[in-house]
């Protein structure tokens, strides 16, 4: 079976049509862009403002440090007790601290005249570089999931600081030749473990020197220092080697897709390999031989749960990707099945009626990319709606030419703020400036925008290829670029990144970019990571490129298991605080925080509404019925009634998920006002979607 990311979609220069110079942010000058530099990745506080916001590799947190006669790297680990919760009940936030120099790897060569720089960049890894002014250099590669934090000194007299305070350093028993182990304990209780490997021929010495510093005795060229949070058995077993990188390789088989996170490594250990801590939802999809390398050891994560450490240098999952899941109304609710009835088929003709004479070209052409998504995408469902489901000749020519025209806005980049190709990240942005756009040109959000956009020119594609039309290959050069700019499946493509938002460790995207973050990166918006994922599966296959379909459905289905894990809370959660679930969702999820509010208000309909917009194909195989009642029942029901605006749609068509019925006679009602459909809502694909996924009519 092949692998489904081993191959480019293209590797051509980005279309003449986008112009091409540098963005708005420049690389840091200790950063090489010579190859695509990633920006929505986990170590992106290491390529803005002055670089020193921590990087969260899970379970741990490493920072930058160049103050106060710390320099290097800073190693801190968030225990169950560091965790801050806001106040109410549920709580209405929690995080850990951030900026705890727990323990520092520093040289004593190092002075404020050492210097910083990222190397080996990758989607899943970065090592940072520091280098003395006698060009000893200390290498701390950083990896997802690493089971230690990892020094390579080079030249260098090894230091070890922490301004917490060292209360003892023991020698203890070595896990094997070559290796010296030291167990130490903070002035805050904390415990770790300390591995050096040095090399053969060459020898070093350590000394307690006050409360903040070990020291040791003599340069040394090659040594390996491990740090890990506690004692463990497993942590001997596997000190001495160190992940370098990691990649992703794919293959499906029918319904089921194995995917494996590969780590490359350095180092040799008594077990032959290191030490990955997974996360919970990596565990739960453990095939068998990954199961096998599952240990007790386990350590706490920020926002992720506890994680086990496995002693491998893969880990293996197996998914059930959605390949019964068409482009219409799909539903999980058992038994459910399409109900277009004669009453059903006039309601929704009768709404189509008005919305396919809609000034579509004006409405969409506007100033944002994401609202402009929206639109495109409301006109897209209802085109879908009068080919596939009413067949309605008449309504689908009246509405699919200006459907073409509004999108050729965008695929001619034509539009208000046209896009551009940034030389510096390597990627498309928009020309709007600053954080217009909700900072689309500093590469915020792309997935959700290009996801709207791609989903549009799909339906539309489909419907054209279907009455004979080839209008696809007058825009899929274009449409792939933006492919391309947000979830490029490899390496080898010299003009984008791979993955820009889709982050396959984690399981679902980041939506942050080159904005400095003291608690990482972090996603509002869990449901248009949905649509961006059911986006790419269909711009997959109306092009009939079968990898891009499949890398869209093992997005799903890793949305699937990481939104209901640490977005969307069903009751007998048990990876998120017990104090926190009750708010149901998670609000905006950082690498180091939960916080129940939105960036655009604090209104419980925005709160919940932002992660079901829009409701389309591929929400139901996420937001389950149980889920879906239970929110309904717990939180949403009783401020429904007070709801006077577009959010009172998303809502009650959400609704659909769990009682289609009910979603269908809300808008099917005398009583509906449009005032409660949202800028990206239809009136048309909403009836459709009710009776799509079972309402009776």
């Amino acid at each position: 079976m092949s692998n489904i990311f081993g191959g480019a979609i293209s590797t051509n220069q980005p279309l003449s049509l986008f112009a091409q110079r540098p963005g708005e942010t420049a690389v840091p000058a200790n950063i090489s862009n010579a190859s695509p530099v990633e920006t929505n990745s986990f170590y992106g506080n290491m390529l803005v403002a002055t670089q020193d916001c921590s990087v969260f590799t899970h379970p741990y947190s490493v920072t930058y440090a160049h103050a106060n006669n710390n320099y290097g790297l800073t190693v801190y680990h968030a225990q169950q007790s560091d965790r801050v919760f806001g106040p109410g009940t549920p709580a209405s936030y929690f995080y850990s601290p951030t900026g705890i120099q727990e323990l520092v790897f520093t040289a004593a060569d190092f002075d404020q005249n050492f210097q910083f720089a990222l190397i080996d960049m990758s989607k899943f890894a970065a090592t940072a570089r520091f280098t003395a002014t006698n060009n000893g250099y200390m290498d701390c590669p950083m990896v997802q999931g690493m089971g230690f934090v990892t020094a390579i000194y080079n030249n260098l007299v090894p230091q070890i600081n922490s301004s917490v305070g060292f209360q003892s350093v023991q020698g203890t028993t070595s896990p094997r030749s070559g290796i010296l182990k030291f167990i130490i304990t903070l002035l805050n209780g904390t415990t770790w473990s300390l591995y050096a490997t040095i090399p053969s021929g060459q020898s070093l010495s350590f000394k307690l020197q006050g409360n903040n510093s070990i020291i040791t005795s003599n340069s040394v060229d090659g040594a390996v220092f491990q740090l890990c949070v506690g004692q463990d058995d497993h942590f001997d077993l596997s000190a001495g080697c160190y992940p370098t990188g990691s990649s992703i390789t794919a293959s499906v088989n029918g319904s089921t897709c194995i995917y494996q996170l590969n780590y490359s490594v350095s180092g040799t250990s008594n077990n032959g390999t290191t030490l990955i801590f997974a996360a919970p939802h990596h565990v739960a999809a453990f095939t068998s031989s990954t199961a096998a390398t599952a240990t007790s050891l386990t350590a706490l994560s920020t926002t992720l749960g506890l994680m086990t450490g496995c002693l491998t240098n893969t880990l293996q999952m197996q998914e059930t990707i959605p390949t019964n899941m068409g482009w219409g109304p799909y539903t999980t609710i058992s038994g459910n099945s399409a109900n277009y009835t004669a009453n059903a088929i006039s309601s929704i003709t009768n709404a189509a009626n008005s919305e396919v004479n809609d000034d579509v070209v004006s409405m969409a052409n506007v100033d944002s990319m994401y609202t402009s998504g929206k639109i495109l995408l409301k006109y897209a469902l209802v085109l879908y709606t009068t080919h596939f489901i009413l067949e309605n000749s008449s309504l689908t020519n009246t509405l699919l030419p200006k459907l073409k025209s509004a999108i050729e806005i965008f695929t001619n980049n034509t539009q208000i703020y046209p896009l551009f190709y940034d030389t510096n990240f390597k990627g498309i942005v928009s020309s709007a400036t600053g954080d217009a756009d909700y900072g689309n040109g500093h590469y915020n959000d792309h997935h959700f925008h290009w996801g709207y956009h791609i989903h549009a020119c799909a339906i539309v594609s489909k419907v054209d290829k279907d009455l004979g039309g080839n209008w696809l290959t007058s825009i899929e050069d274009c449409v792939n670029t933006l492919v391309r700019d947000v979830a490029n499946p490899t390496l080898d493509d010299p003009y984008f990144p791979m993955s820009r938002s889709f982050d396959y460790f984690v399981g679902h995207s980041w939506a942050k970019g080159l904005y400095a973050s003291a608690d990482g990166k972090d996603e509002e918006s869990s449901s248009e990571d949905v649509n961006h994922a059911y986006a790419v599966k269909c711009w997959g296959n109306i092009i009939g490129d079968s990898n891009m379909e499949n890398r869209g459905n093992l997005m799903l289905a890793l949305l699937r298991r990481s939104l209901n894990s640490y977005f969307l809370y069903e009751d007998n959660n048990t990876i998120e605080p017990s104090n926190y679930i009750g708010n149901k969702v998670s609000g905006i999820l950082f690498e180091n925080k939960c916080d129940y509010t939105t960036y655009f208000g604090t209104l419980v309909q925005y709160i919940h509404g932002i992660h079901m917009l829009p409701i389309m194909g591929a929400s139901s195989f996420i937001r389950g019925p149980t889920f879906v009642q239970q929110e309904w029942d717990e939180i949403l029901a009783s401020i429904i009634n007070g709801v006077p605006d577009g959010w009172k749609g998303i809502l009650m068509l959400n609704v659909a998920l769990y009682d289609p019925t009910t979603a269908y006679n809300f808008f099917n009602s005398s009583s509906f006002s449009d005032a409660y459909l949202d800028n990206g809502q239809s009136l048309t694909w909403s009836l459709a979607y009710c009776a799509g996924v079972g309402a009776s009519s």
